[in-house]
């Protein structure tokens, strides 16, 4: 009786996770750990981190996943304006900015572009949270630091994209205060005034 109780309820938190279940749920619950290497095996559940488990209709959110196997992995760029609502392009790539020396994976993942930071203080700059369509939250730069990234890097982007992306801040967001706080600490105010004079004035 007490083990179907169990059992039951490590089916019970498989489901309500949405198709994952990790071992820091069962140890949360009190449940004894070989059932959820009896459940991981009799439901042929994948492991896609250490202690994480999920079904392969999981998969289906690549973000959420993604994350989940690289926890220090920030959405960014083009990836990160799509999110945002601030692009209406559907990007190529999935780009994401990670620490200087932060190497989770000796293979190269197909369609995933890193960028490396060495400062601390910049990569921390403007982290936030979002959900994604299937209802995961994901770490991924806030508006303000976006638009500063696109800025910075601007040879990346066709002038299409790139002013549109500005256009849809100022008219979605607009919040000129952080914007300019985030470029001073990115050492790109002088471009940030230039940008944001000519998008007031268009």
């Amino acid at each position: 009786m007490k083990e179907n109780t169990n059992y039951s309820k490590v089916e019970k938190i498989f489901n309500d996770n949405g198709g994952y279940i990790t071992r820091k749920n069962i140890d949360e619950a009190n449940i004894p750990s070989w059932f959820l290497s009896d459940f991981v095996r009799k439901n042929n559940l994948i492991k896609i981190a250490p202690g994480y488990y999920a079904s392969d209709s999981y998969f289906a959110d690549y973000y959420y996943v993604l994350q989940r196997r690289y926890p220090k992995y920030v959405f960014s760029d083009m990836t990160a304006l799509y999110m945002h609502h601030l692009t209406d392009k559907i990007p190529t790539d999935i780009e994401v900015v990670a620490p200087q020396g932060y190497n989770p994976s000796r293979n190269k993942i197909d369609n995933l572009s890193i960028r490396r930071i060495s400062s601390r203080d910049i990569y921390d700059l403007g982290i936030t949270e979002i959900e994604t369509i299937f209802g995961n939250k994901v770490r991924v730069y806030d508006e303000e630091r976006t638009i500063c990234d696109i800025i910075k890097f601007r040879d990346k982007y066709d002038s299409e994209t790139f002013i549109k992306a500005i256009k849809f801040y100022v008219k979605k967001t607009n919040n000129q205060p952080k914007l300019f706080e985030y470029a001073r600490k990115m050492k790109i105010e002088k471009k940030m005034f230039e940008v944001m004079e000519i998008v007031n004035n268009d």
